[in-house]
């Protein structure tokens, strides 16, 4: 994938997670009639995306926190998910070792750290 149409498609998935965050684009409220379908989406931006690779460091930074996030606001579970979610949380954890000082880097240690929490407790 080029690396300008993995970046459209990382980004189109943040902007769907952030109208499910507390903070998010959508005012605070998403329509019951749109969550369901909301939820679809994302579930299928992840899957598209999970077998990409960033072209640089940063970029497949940007994928995987956009990845994580969704998978913390995504209703959907099963197994094939949850292997997948530990795949991309063990790549993040590479990840962080190889960015710089950022923001980005901060962003992704803190999904990254809370998702560990949330593994070992299940």
């Amino acid at each position: 994938m080029d690396a300008i149409i993995l970046q459209e498609n990382i980004e189109g998935l943040l902007s769907l997670v952030r109208m499910l965050l507390p903070d998010g684009g959508s005012a605070g409220c998403v329509y019951l009639d749109d969550l369901s379908a909301l939820q679809r989406s994302i579930h299928e931006k992840i899957n598209d995306l999970y077998s990409q690779r960033g072209e640089t460091p940063e970029q497949d930074a940007t994928l995987c926190l956009a990845i994580l996030q969704g998978y913390n606001v995504s209703m959907y579970a099963n197994p094939e998910d949850e292997d997948r979610k530990r795949s991309v949380l063990q790549r993040s954890l590479t990840l962080l070792d190889a960015l710089p000082p950022s923001l980005l880097k901060q962003q992704l240690s803190a999904v990254c750290h809370g998702m560990q929490e949330l593994c070992e407790t299940n």
